[in-house]
């Protein structure tokens, strides 16, 4: 909008909250002492108002001023436009602050348990009214959609953050080998290691190569982690996990340390630094102030110097 458009809805609106003091005090003497101006800039005002709609909103008398039949209609109208117009400025504020809105979040992990699940719950305390949005899936993936505007940002590994998108260094923890109670205690690569559809099955593969398992004994299943450790439970294979999934699980899965030197999952928040969403920054401001990393099921890095 050019200033002068600016300047005359300005205009215009002050014309319509001064008529509408007009009515609500009934003389432009009473009104003009309430608003703090002049009677005169008050009448002048809103004969203006009077001759650019072509109609008379007051019955003006030595005794004040009340509205005409016509007059009383379009204030009555105005009222209501004003009252919606506050509203959307209140929307427009706290859409601005990203107090309301939607924030689209990928993982390749779980987020039902740990630091993820503490970082949701901080964000939906801090942001009721936006609508959180999360889709899983493959770390190729996610970054596929955060470059094409489908995703807001990322929850990934370090390792997956390319670098043309903005990072920021989470958290990391171990990774768990998953096993049935009820199952023989099995070496890692005897039997069969499961993965969810999302999962970085890749990694899995290493992992388990990396301590003399087959890389072919890696095996995709389409489900979730809840599905994945009820097949452990059912004495189906093993599983490796972040450790944070242990904390939300069934009593019949046994979670142990992963034997050998392994790099840990080292979560990292990654997006692009173009993407202008309000609920975007709202979320990378909480990530820079949470203490994810006081959780019990975290085992941090930073102080060991990794930023990300």
């Amino acid at each position: 909008m050019k200033r002068g458009a600016e300047a005359s809805a300005a205009h215009d609106i002050a014309a319509l909250r001064s008529a509408l003091m007009v009515r609500e005090h009934l003389g432009f003497r009473r009104a003009s002492e309430v608003l703090g101006v002049n009677p005169s800039v008050l009448s002048r005002r809103v004969l203006a108002l009077e001759d650019a709609l072509g109609v008379s909103l007051f019955q003006r008398s030595s005794g004040g001023a009340r509205p005409t039949g016509a007059g009383e209609r379009f204030l009555i109208e105005v009222e209501r436009a004003l009252e919606l117009l506050a509203k959307a400025a209140v929307r427009a504020g706290a859409a601005g602050r990203g107090e309301v809105g939607r924030l689209r979040l990928g993982h390749v992990w779980p987020v039902t348990a740990g630091p993820a699940e503490t970082l949701l719950r901080a964000y939906r305390r801090s942001a009721f009214d936006v609508e959180l949005e999360l889709r899983g899936g493959s770390a190729k993936e996610l970054v596929a959609a955060v470059l094409d505007r489908e995703l807001d940002a990322v929850l990934i590994d370090i390792e997956d953050a390319p670098p043309g998108l903005d990072r920021l260094a989470l958290w990391a923890e171990p990774w768990l080998v998953a096993r049935s109670l009820e199952a023989p205690d099995e070496a890692l690569g005897q039997a069969p290691v499961l993965c969810a559809a999302g999962d970085d099955w890749g990694r899995i593969q290493r992992l388990v190569a990396d301590r003399g398992g087959a890389r072919a004994g890696v095996r995709v299943q389409m489900t979730t982690y809840d599905g994945v450790l009820s097949l452990v439970a059912a004495g189906v294979g093993h599983a490796i996990v972040p450790q944070s999934v242990a904390q939300s699980t069934r009593a019949s899965v046994a979670f142990a340390p992963l034997s050998g030197a392994a790099t840990p999952l080292r979560m990292t928040a990654v997006w692009r630094n173009d993407h202008d969403n309000p609920a975007l920054r709202r979320f990378i401001s909480l990530l820079r102030t949470t203490e994810l990393e006081a959780s019990a099921v975290v085992k941090p890095l930073r102080a060991a110097g990794w930023r990300g």
